[in-house]
């Protein structure tokens, strides 16, 4: 009998050590689902934020790309006394207005409308106030995190030229005037 005493003795220690090791377990299973959860978060982010940036360096490409257009500009030489990033920050606005002159004096060629174009003309059609993921759908592009971020960027930078205004948390239309 004195070996069953020892066994259930063994076994009690046992159950208590397991048991005070019990809360640590427990709160360090919470600690690790929450950093889960922070680098979930994080790792969204990232992607959106790299889909905006795809987007963006797509756009700046074709602004890019019309600056050839612009050979027959006179030159004034103040691009030159500029800093560099400052010099193409300016001239892409510069060659992108010079190549929509030169198409309007060619054969008129169907091209899709640029993005703020778009926005603006599916915003004074709708009928009540719309969120990105809406007006991104209506223009027929892909519904990534990426393609909305851009028309929600889009919709930010015409809220603030007054061609459209906020109706609401997310909701936009266009402007009144």
């Amino acid at each position: 009998m004195a070996t069953t005493i020892d066994a259930s003795d063994g076994i009690h220690s046992t159950i208590e050590q397991l048991q005070g090791e019990l809360p640590g377990l427990e709160s360090r299973k919470q600690e690790l689902e929450q950093e889960l959860a922070a680098v979930a978060q994080r790792l969204e982010a990232v992607r959106t934020a790299v889909e905006s940036l795809k987007t963006l360096s797509t756009t700046t490409a074709a602004a890019t790309t019309a600056a050839p257009k612009t050979a027959g500009r006179k030159k004034t030489g103040t691009t030159a006394q500029r800093p560099a990033s400052r010099t193409a920050k300016k001239a892409a606005p510069r060659a992108k207005a010079a190549g929509k002159a030169g198409k309007e004096k060619a054969a008129p060629a169907k091209r899709p409308k640029g993005l703020t174009d778009g926005i603006v003309e599916i915003l004074s059609k709708a009928k009540s106030a719309m969120k990105a993921g809406e007006i991104n759908q209506a223009l027929g592009r892909p519904e990534t995190a990426g393609q909305i971020e851009a028309v929600r960027g889009t919709l930010e930078r015409l809220v603030k030229a007054a061609q459209a205004q906020r109706a609401g948390r997310g909701l936009y239309e266009a402007a009144r005037g």
